[in-house]
């Protein structure tokens, strides 16, 4: 390969991959402490993606147990089952994630993605402390990852969660869905309805005119 050909193909490369990290959409993480004990609990209509108990799932929807026996590692790396897009209850979501542990910010959640077909499309970026919680290992979220939508994918499309924690102590934290109560409304689809109503109102202002 000659030198230019190699520059070119090493640009278009970092560029692909400079793209691909830009694209995903940033997570937020919020503390669950103004109503303690309200986020959940984990149900069949809030399953379970990445857990170390055992969670009520719906049939058909499964979820990574990662316990191991005894003391668990400090260090966590897990990645939930695959799922289609039809496998999901719903599509517009947050990640409740239940802390199980008993010294004060002594755990962090490093990062968690959303991957769809390989490629990342949400992600939260740490290290952010969770271990002062105030509902440890109950069933109930005391984090909260927001917000996730998937709706805009195909059926088949193939979802990925991953979740990186560390200085767990007690093990058995728990990462579930919870459906969004609302749809917020992208700012451009406001503005596309805008211009639609406008046009409308051109339209029958002419006819009004012509008649």
């Amino acid at each position: 390969m000659s030198p230019t050909r190699f520059k070119i193909g090493f640009g278009l490369a970092t560029l692909l991959a400079a793209t691909s990290v830009a694209h995903a959409i940033p997570l937020t993480l919020e503390l669950e402490q103004a109503e303690p004990g309200t986020l959940g609990p984990q149900s069949e209509s809030a399953p379970c993606i990445i857990a170390g108990t055992q969670c009520q799932n719906p049939d058909g929807f499964d979820f990574t147990n990662f316990v191991q026996g005894g003391q668990p590692p400090s260090n966590f790396d897990e990645n939930s089952p695959e799922y289609l897009i039809s496998d999901f209850p719903f599509l517009s979501f947050d990640i409740a994630i239940d802390v199980n542990t008993n010294a004060a910010a002594s755990e962090s959640l490093d990062s968690f993605s959303v991957l769809v077909n390989g490629v990342e499309e949400y992600s939260f970026t740490g290290p952010a402390a969770i271990g002062d919680a105030s509902n440890a290992g109950n069933g109930f979220g005391d984090w909260l990852l927001t917000s996730i939508d998937l709706s805009s994918f195909a059926s088949d499309a193939v979802v990925v969660f991953n979740a990186v924690w560390s200085g767990d102590v007690a093990g058995a934290e728990s990462f579930f869905l919870v459906e969004r109560d609302g749809t917020v409304t992208e700012p451009g689809t406001l503005v596309l309805m805008g211009l639609g109503l406008l046009g409308l109102g051109l339209l029958q202002r002419r006819r009004n005119s012509r008649s």
